[in-house]
């Protein structure tokens, strides 16, 4: 973990990566503190995880009045909902088998700050309980400049944004010489922003273990020691744990769909992404996995062996055991998702036609299977081959029960947002095929935008219609659930200058339209070079690109953004609503406060997070938070036949 990397880079890019390397080499991995004492130089407070500081200005660009009214509270570095500058201490409430997270500023008062070094302790609780440092993950901020902010309706200006995350305590690879993780300056001339830096911001994650033996409820408190050239402070972490658990299993199983070249991995990172997304309560289905086949008429003979190999420590579970040394969330749980291979046209003759996505990343993906379209149109022998390898794979995953808690989607990238008639009778075509094989283990997916008839039609045919948020119809929803369509929605979450509750809302969202999941399109589009260069699209920072290759900075494992750690936030509160709602009154209770907070319109007529669409004080959606976890712990003391229709008891 202490060595300097040897890691060789291709002649195209290896200025690029060789600068960033060295910007990370001398910027240091900085672990977090807070601090209050501005006679050493020093100023530092703490934060929610729902803001980004600015490390020019030192403050959170969601601090906008003009823009947001009902933002953040502007004392929020004297005291906010988890920060106490007065005692120096940071408060924290959590569930068992849940991370909650938070920030620390360090702001520099005087010229600069030199050789700072943060040591964290354990937590120490109730009756000799600990919290050990293996369950604590610091890191680095790491900024990015965005100059050419979005061109929607609105935005938080250009800037140097917080956004990629670099591990101080644990990790894989040879990011950085032991002694460059710490100590650190400020300013830092070599970690992007230069000598204009007046503060550098940490973020914090803390897992609290599933298990009621290793992590008992009661107050857990540990102290942070902070040293540099200008003193020493120690503050104090208090953490409160409920005694109750959020499941293993998620409610909601929010999900990435990635076409990227993830399935090409080696195996050995391949199963870190996995890891990194559900540790966050997420889940990918990347696309591109797909079994050798050979056809003879219309017999059609699978060659599975290659493909269970890859894939079967996910369908399982056992990828998220110790047995690959996994710990967290969703422990031993499957995979929610695999998307299978099923393709009908060489590419989106829709988009084709009309100049949309002429080129992209996602082209390597398009490639019929398991058979092309004869050039006179589908016939008997073709519509057979269809139905027999769709009946190969129920019958091959028939074979596995251990697998079977996993959904199978077939899904068209050829298809996609294609919405002519043409493209729309080829949707029923494929869903009517599959329906006739016999094969319910599969599940038909669409996703788009599409009128009330088209879905009325398709329903007939479909399990899963992915729907675009902007034009979700409740009513034209209402109708296909009762005719067994699972709806999701999907949306664009991940621009880094827009509001920063984005990635939580996401799942308020979903419960507050009572769909079935989101979808996210595309997990690390562009993220070797996202390090320096956030427009993944043009005047689209950060869009589909969520969790940055870790090999630019010499890790051996990808490393997550905040936006992907306010992604993980909504989906744990989402896990709260689920429990309360079982109560007595408990949906109510969950509906009028996911409604107070999500009070706007969710439309196409604005983008997501703008002004008016909910209350942009994250301190208000904590405060739900809160609240629920105080209720679902009092009900404890209730009969069980009131509390719970089914497993919040569980206990160990």
């Amino acid at each position: 973990m202490a060595q300097a990397s040897h890691t060789a880079f291709s002649p195209r890019k290896g200025v690029t990566h060789i600068r960033l390397r060295r910007v990370i080499l001398c910027a240091s991995l900085l672990t977090a503190s807070f601090i209050s004492g501005a006679k050493a130089g020093i100023k530092v407070w703490a934060v929610g995880d729902s803001v980004r500081v600015d490390p020019v200005r030192s403050q959170p660009f969601e601090d906008n009045q003009n823009l947001f009214p009902d933002g953040i509270r502007r004392s929020y570095k004297r005291s906010n909902l988890i920060w106490d500058a007065g005692t120096q201490r940071i408060i924290l409430k959590a569930a068992r088998n849940e991370t909650v997270a938070f920030q620390i500023v360090i702001e520099r008062t005087g010229e600069k700050l030199s050789n700072v070094m943060v040591a964290p302790a354990e937590l120490a609780g109730p009756n000799g309980a600990k919290i050990s440092l293996e369950n604590v993950q610091l890191f680095r901020e790491w900024y990015v400049h965005v100059r050419n902010p979005a061109k929607e309706d609105y935005t938080l200006g250009a800037g140097w944004y917080a956004d990629g995350l670099l591990p101080c305590l644990h990790w894989s690879g040879n990011l950085y010489p032991h002694t460059y993780v710490m100590p650190f300056d400020l300013p830092d001339p070599l970690n992007n922003v230069g000598q204009q830096q007046m503060s550098q911001t940490l973020w914090v994650d803390i897992y609290i273990p599933e298990s009621r033996h290793a992590a008992p409820p009661g107050s857990y408190t540990a102290p942070i020691n902070i040293s540099s050239d200008q003193g020493r402070i120690q503050l104090m972490l208090e953490l409160e744990v409920w005694d109750f658990a959020l499941p293993e299993e998620s409610s909601l199983k929010p999900n990435i769909h990635t076409d990227t070249e993830i399935n090409t991995f080696r195996e050995e990172m391949e199963i870190k992404y996995y890891q990194l997304l559900r540790k966050h309560r997420l889940s990918m289905y990347p696309l591109g996995y797909a079994p050798a086949l050979k056809i003879s008429g219309t017999d059609v003979q699978i060659d599975w062996n290659k493909y269970d190999a890859r894939l079967a420590k996910y369908l399982d579970g056992s990828a998220f055991t110790s047995k690959y040394g996994y710990s967290g969330p969703g422990y031993g749980i499957p995979i929610e998702y695999l998307v299978l291979p099923f393709d009908a046209y060489p590419m989106n003759l829709y988009k084709q036609e009309r100049n949309i996505q002429l080129s992209g990343k996602e082209f390597k993906f398009y490639a019929p299977w398991p058979v092309a379209m004869p050039r006179q149109g589908p016939t008997p022998e073709y519509r057979e081959i269809w139905k027999n390898t769709f009946r190969a794979y129920q019958a091959h995953f028939d074979q596995q029960p251990a697998w079977n808690k996993t959904r199978l989607l077939v899904y068209f990238l050829s298809l996609d947002e294609a919405y002519d008639d043409v493209a729309r009778e080829r949707m029923f075509y494929f869903g009517q095929l599959l329906k006739e094989a016999g094969a319910p283990r599969l599940q038909y997916r669409v996703d788009g935008w599409y009128p009330k008839e088209t879905m009325e039609r398709l329903a007939k045919v479909l399990n899963v219609a992915i729907l675009g948020l902007g034009g979700w119809d409740s009513e034209a929803v209402g109708e296909i659930k009762k005719r067994g369509v699972d709806p999701w929605f999907y949306t664009d979450a991940s621009r880094i200058d827009s509001d920063g509750l984005k990635g939580r809302a996401l799942s308020w969202i979903a419960w507050k339209l009572q769909a079935g999941s989101w979808t996210l399109w595309e997990l690390d589009f562009n993220s070797l070079r996202a390090w320096q260069y956030p427009e993944t699209y043009e005047a689209q920072n950060g869009s589909g690109m969520l969790v940055y290759r870790g090999e630019t900075m010499g890790l051996d494992e990808p490393a997550a953004s905040m936006r992907l750690k306010g992604l993980r936030r909504g989906s744990q509160d989402y896990e709260y609503f689920c429990l309360l709602s079982q109560a007595k009154d408990g949906r109510q209770m969950v509906d009028e406060a996911v409604n107070a907070v999500l009070h706007g319109s969710i439309d196409d007529k604005t983008s997501l997070g703008a002004p008016g669409m909910w209350v942009h004080d994250p301190d208000e959606w904590e405060r739900v938070r809160l609240k629920f976890g105080d209720a679902i712990e009092r009900l404890r003391g209730v009969p069980a036949e009131v509390r719970w229709r089914d497993g919040l008891e569980r206990t160990k």
